[in-house]
């Protein structure tokens, strides 16, 4: 049977002839014997009688003719098959269904029958594969596999032509096999999509870094057709259109570093780190010079230094030193350099301070010393001519505060208490060395006033006879009419008392060094 003649089955056993779908290249309509079951025939059979025979005979005339008529259409169809042409990259057109007719016979099933049939599952299975194939194709062609399917692309490609040829000579199974293995090589390329995009993104990144700016734009290109969504595809294309100008830059920065114009090779390094902040020999380039650059400000800072601390310039060196290690700052040779500065110039400070408190001494301002000899123990609490200056100057100033009290404020050595302290006050500072003219000056003030203090003066007291005359902290005088005695300066208070008449009291102030004084304490007023 041809293998483009289709029939179906009823479920009841018994075979019906479809109409007509479409007709043959040559306009004939297809006619398709269909098999006749055994128990078809039984039962055409049964429904004769024996007494009926010429009606019988008369149907089975015409089913034999109707055989004949078919076995002939049959071979005629053989002999002049309908053609089906599936070509590369379509699907195959549905194959018209003959119109089949469905008798009751006791003919056996042909073998070409059988045959017709496993074509017929072998074209389904041809046609089914294809679709298959042409679909995932499809996609796989807006992903632009003809890019970067390589091998398994073409081989795909290979086994679909080859199916196709099987399919136009009527080989179905041979081309549902072809058709197989071209889907199954575009799922491994589709499985596959993934890592292939991977590896477009590193071969891309790789390019950039080798500075070959075209092919890294063509893989970026490639990835983005696979997935137009992906944003690192995207940022590292754009980063491959500046990769030509970036590699010039850093060429240039090489030259110029050749030459040693570091200032030239900077700029050029630090404008290809603009363009792409992420290529890496960019960025190690602006490195390299940046790091020369500071090697050779370092040196020239240092060198310029030194000159200064051998010049006693140390402020000066220390600027320079710390200008120096702003480049390098974990360079031991500039630390030790400002920690040899930084000695120099506390020493000098300690020197300067030292003389300083020596002039002070001499000039006997005990303040100034002081001053001067804590400035140094604040730089260097051991140093031992400060720790005695700091003392004998402490000592001294105090010394003279003590002196200056009493010789500012003569009216305190009226008290004997006081009078007491100026005394031994002086004992203990004419015990003191090193006593200059200025101090000579204070201990004979105080001394002067101590005599003064010392000094009685002569007071007389005028009195009625009849009044009992007292002075406290001196004690009771009596009744007199005159009286004569000595007082040390100081203030006093006199008092007068007479029976009947109202006390007297009066103040008497004696001054260091004044003449006899004279007074008059007498009761007059009675009560």
């Amino acid at each position: 049977m041809d293998d483009n003649t289709n029939h179906t089955k009823k479920s009841d056993g018994s075979d019906k002839a479809p109409r007509d779908e479409s007709s043959s290249t040559n306009g004939d309509a297809i006619i398709t014997p269909l098999k006749i079951p055994i128990e078809d025939k039984k039962t055409a059979s049964s429904t004769f009688t024996q007494n009926d025979s010429v009606k019988r005979f008369s149907v089975i005339a015409g089913l034999l003719l109707l055989i004949i008529g078919g076995l002939w259409l049959f071979s005629y169809l053989s002999e002049n098959p309908v053609p089906t042409s599936p070509s590369l990259g379509k699907k195959i057109a549905a194959e018209p269904k003959p119109t089949t007719i469905s008798l009751t016979t006791t003919a056996p099933v042909p073998e070409e029958e059988t045959k017709t049939e496993q074509d017929e599952q072998g074209k389904e299975e041809a046609e089914q594969k294809l679709s298959g194939f042409l679909q995932l194709k499809k996609e796989l062609d807006s992903k632009g596999v003809a890019e970067w399917g390589g091998e398994l692309y073409q081989r795909a490609l290979q086994l679909s032509a080859s199916a196709d040829d099987f399919f136009i000579k009527k080989e179905f199974s041979s081309a549902a096999k072809d058709y197989r293995e071209a889907l199954s090589a575009l799922n491994e390329l589709k499985n596959g999509i993934d890592g292939t995009l991977q590896r477009f993104l590193k071969d891309g990144l790789l390019a950039i870094n080798e500075g070959d700016g075209k092919r890294a734009q063509q893989l970026f290109s490639i990835a983005l057709m696979i997935d137009p969504e992906n944003e690192i595809a995207r940022h590292n294309l754009d980063r491959a259109k500046n990769t030509e100008a970036v590699m010039q830059l850093i060429a240039s920065g090489e030259e110029h570093e050749r030459s040693n114009n570091l200032s030239l090779a900077h700029a050029d390094y630090q404008e290809a780190v603009k363009l792409d902040p992420e290529l890496e020999k960019a960025q190690l380039a602006l490195t390299r010079v940046k790091n020369r650059i500071a090697d050779e400000q370092f040196q020239q800072l240092m060198s310029s230094g030194f000159k200064a601390f051998d010049e006693n310039n140390f402020n000066r060196a220390r600027t320079l030193f710390l200008k120096a290690q702003s480049f390098k700052p974990d360079s031991r040779q500039a630390n030790d350099a400002l920690l040899q500065v930084d000695t120099a110039i506390r020493l000098s400070r300690i020197e300067e301070l030292r003389k300083k408190a020596v002039e002070a001494e001499r000039s006997e301002d005990w303040g100034q010393a002081l001053s001067s000899y804590q400035a140094v123990l604040a730089l260097d609490k051991s140093i031992r001519f400060a720790l005695k200056g700091k003392g004998r100057s402490l000592n001294r100033k105090q010394l003279e505060e003590r002196i200056n009290y009493y010789v500012n404020k003569p009216t305190v050595l009226e008290s004997d208490q006081s009078l007491e302290k100026a005394i031994s006050l002086l004992e203990e500072a004419k015990r003191v060395d090193l006593q200059g003219p200025r101090f000579t000056q204070q201990l004979q003030q105080l001394q002067k006033l101590i005599a003064l203090a010392q000094t009685p003066v002569t007071v007389t007291i005028v009195s009625d006879s009849f009044t009992e005359v007292a002075i406290y902290k001196v004690g009771k005088l009596g009744r007199f009419t005159t009286r004569e005695l000595t007082l040390r300066p100081g203030t006093y208070t006199v008092v007068g008392a007479r029976d009947g008449f109202k006390d007297v009291r009066q103040k008497l102030a004696v001054k260091a060094g004044e003449g006899p004084i004279h007074i008059s304490v007498t009761c007059n007023e009675k009560i």
